[in-house]
């Protein structure tokens, strides 16, 4: 009886720590995926920022038959690092977030606000460059 109760109790305890796990696994697994998608967006303001930089760097025009090339590269990056980040914030992924509802509402508001913050500083530097090219080609 002693044995069987003990095996009773034993396996009662496995399924509940079970249950337990697996329900603190699907909230760790929100968290990772709000984290890496902070980390995409992260990686993708500074692809813009690069970008940027490289356009910068062209339109100064003293690195002779490349220049063209810096600027047209650096465009395609502010582009893809810009797309990057409202993909991460209006994608699938995003959505699907929203529809499991498995996050913490202060966190994910803060994350939109720093993609929406990070998507003004890429559209102050595109704003930036087209001043810039139209001064270079006026003169």
């Amino acid at each position: 009886m002693k044995t069987s109760t003990v095996s009773f109790i034993f396996f009662f305890v496995m399924i509940f720590s079970f249950s337990v796990q697996a329900e603190q696994t699907e909230k760790e697994k929100t968290l990772h995926e709000m984290h890496a998608t902070m980390r995409l967006m992260d990686s993708a303001l500074c692809q813009a920022l690069e970008g940027a930089n490289l356009q910068m760097f062209g339109q100064l025009g003293e690195s002779g038959k490349v220049d063209k090339d810096l600027v047209e590269r650096g465009a395609n990056m502010v582009k893809d690092g810009k797309a990057m980040i409202l993909k991460m914030l209006e994608g699938k992924e995003m959505k699907a977030l929203h529809k499991e509802g498995e996050y913490n509402e202060k966190i994910m508001h803060d994350l939109h606000a720093l993609g929406d913050r990070m998507l003004h500083v890429i559209e102050e530097v595109e704003k930036l460059h087209g001043e810039a090219l139209k001064q270079i080609n006026v003169k």
